[in-house]
């Protein structure tokens, strides 16, 4: 189909999509899946069917309910123990249909107030996609260890991006340009996902904390699928003072939506409640806010219990991890090591003359039967990948698979290497 026939042009990454995935098989085994595999914990599950039993008792017969901004008043206060911040009330929080609407929304605002984006490489798609629909110009990208591309110094204010950790390669960024951009006019924290944590908790919220700063110009966006396994549910949450933004938001839900779908906020205020029992087991601060909000409450039992999945996740993400290490076909890529989530990257064993052999290589993985997720996916074109990871052809991998679904996949990659 042409461009003017889909009618909106492909950012790089996508096109390069579009192309690797041409002739794989439908059944082609996966080492590197977008998702966290495992099911989420049964009590959660529970849960979140009283939840939406409780929406369905009487809450769907208008678009909107009295009840709204107090469930949205949940999702602040829980927010607020979760950020470290005070003083944000239900009007700092925006509800969206999943993190993806989210960055739509976000790159919207900023092509309306004449930004340009900063992006860290790699980067998920949505960022560039939404960039390039909206009109938003990229200024620079930075590797994860700290190398940097500009285009010709941009006069105008800048939307800094920080993937905290970064949702490929599961670690903290490198500060990205020094001092100037962190003057940015708008700074987005996309925490992606905290579960499972690889680093104590006290060190992983100070460094989420010391990167959201002040929220009248930074925008923190929350996403439950990554963390709890329910992409399904299609939920997302923004937090910020941003004016300019959340005055944007508001009017973008009006002409998008009118709202969002009735469940949502309370989804969004349980993720909030799962982060911070999974952080700290003893608290009932979750129990006690839903009770007070007239919603049914995750028991003492359910939050010790999700803790303890949680840590059991911890250590089985591990062993598919040293499975992978072990293997003889990868070594580290430049950047952080793991401090949370399901996802990683690895640099192939092998030496591609360029980038065209290294697509054609994942093309025949493809037709052969192994889908592969190279890092050309995630952000920029292979030029700039060059520039910012010199020499490295990397795919991602999934620390969430089963083990012996690994083990198969690194097997027959083992053959086509």
């Amino acid at each position: 189909m042409t461009e003017a026939g889909r009618g909106l042009p492909d950012a790089a990454c996508v096109a390069y999509y579009r192309t690797i995935r041409a002739h794989t098989t439908p059944a082609a085994a996966q080492i590197g899946h977008g998702v966290n595999r495992r099911p989420p914990h049964p009590g959660v599950r529970q849960w979140f069917e009283a939840l939406y039993a409780d929406v369905l008792a009487g809450r769907v017969t208008d678009y909107e309910d009295s009840s709204d901004e107090r469930e949205r008043a949940l999702v602040a206060d829980l927010a607020a123990d979760y950020l470290g911040l005070g003083g944000l009330g239900p009007e700092h929080v925006v509800l969206c249909n999943g993190t993806t609407e989210a960055i739509s929304i976000v790159l919207g605002y900023a092509a309306r107030a004449g930004m340009a984006a900063v992006l860290p490489l790699p980067v998920y798609c949505s960022f560039e996609q939404s960039a390039v629909r909206h009109g938003v110009p990229v200024a620079g990208y930075h590797s994860l260890s700290g190398r940097t591309w500009s285009a010709p110094e941009w006069p105008g204010p800048r939307l800094l991006v920080d993937i905290a950790p970064n949702g490929v390669i599961g670690g903290w960024a490198a500060p990205a340009f020094g001092g100037r951009a962190h003057e940015a006019d708008l700074r987005v924290v996309d925490h992606v996902f905290a579960l499972p944590t690889f680093t104590p908790a006290a060190r992983f919220h100070a460094e989420l904390r010391g990167r959201v700063g002040d929220l009248e110009r930074t925008a923190v966006l929350l996403s439950p699928s990554k963390d709890l396994s329910v992409p399904g549910l299609r939920c997302g949450t923004v937090v910020t003072r941003h004016p300019g933004l959340l005055a944007y938001a508001r009017a973008d839900r009006f002409e998008r939506g009118y709202s969002v779908q009735a469940g949502l906020p309370r989804l969004a205020a349980a993720h909030l409640a799962l982060l911070i029992s999974a952080f700290d087991p003893a608290s009932t601060v979750g129990h006690d806010r839903f009770r007070a909000a007239g919603l049914p409450a995750p028991g003492p039992g359910l939050l010790a219990g999700f803790a303890a999945h949680m840590t059991r996740m911890r250590v089985e993400f591990g062993r598919v991890a040293d499975l992978i290490d072990h293997s003889g076909l990868f070594r580290p890529m430049d950047g952080p090591g793991s401090a949370a989530g399901y996802s990683g990257m690895r640099r192939l064993d092998r030496v591609f003359p360029s980038a065209e052999v290294f697509t054609d290589w994942v093309r025949e993985a493809g037709r052969a039967g192994l889908k592969l997720n190279p890092n050309y996916l995630f952000g920029g074109d292979e030029d700039l990948w060059e520039q910012l990871y010199p020499g490295q052809h990397g795919i991602r991998v999934n620390y969430s698979t089963p083990l012996d679904e690994v083990g198969a996949a690194l097997d027959l990659l083992r053959r086509l290497l």
